[in-house]
């Protein structure tokens, strides 16, 4: 047992608090890419009969089409698959102040052992003294990454989906 777990009592417990807040990130995420991806759908489908045809009407559905794989792509369970060696990523950086360790786009550039010290830290001791909790900080650092994987795909789509609307509006104003 590590010297400082006096001071934290119930680390399992608040490593269970920052793995389940990540989990709620993630479900938002996936409920954020289903709606851009049933939006990018049906204004697909109704732009085909809605619009005059035209350059910027054939762009924007070029751009709404490429926007919808990533959203299908970004919320398959295959981007969630863990890779086999257990979380190898090399450490993007030392740790900085600023940095949340709630936050998932913070906590996904650590290594996991990395991570279990900084956590440590930060919950006032008591994490590397059992597996078990370097094993929950692992899943964290897992969900993080998944989070900040779909995350990335959810901006891209979304990118791809304003530049659909603003040639859309550009064809209503300019018509």
């Amino acid at each position: 047992m590590s010297v400082s777990s006096h001071l934290n009592p119930e680390p399992e417990r608040r490593l269970w608090i920052i793995h389940e807040n990540l989990r709620r990130s993630q479900d938002w995420t996936d409920l954020k890419l289903g709606a851009l991806g049933a939006f990018a759908a049906l204004e697909l489908a109704l732009g085909r009969f809605l619009l005059p045809p035209g350059a910027a009407a054939y762009a924007a559905g070029v751009l709404l089409a490429a926007a919808l794989p990533l959203c299908v792509f970004a919320v398959s369970p295959f981007i969630e698959r863990p890779p086999r060696v257990p979380l190898p990523f090399p450490s993007r950086g030392k740790p900085r102040p600023e940095d949340s360790l709630l936050n998932a786009s913070d906590l996904e550039k650590y290594t996991q052992m990395e991570l279990v010290i900084i956590l440590d830290k930060y919950l006032g001791g008591g994490i590397t003294a059992t597996p078990y909790y370097e094993d929950i900080v692992g899943q964290i650092l897992t969900i993080a990454r998944v989070t900040c994987r779909k995350a990335r795909f959810f901006a891209a789509a979304a990118a791809l989906a304003l530049a659909a609307q603003l040639l859309l509006l550009g064809r209503l104003a300019f018509r």
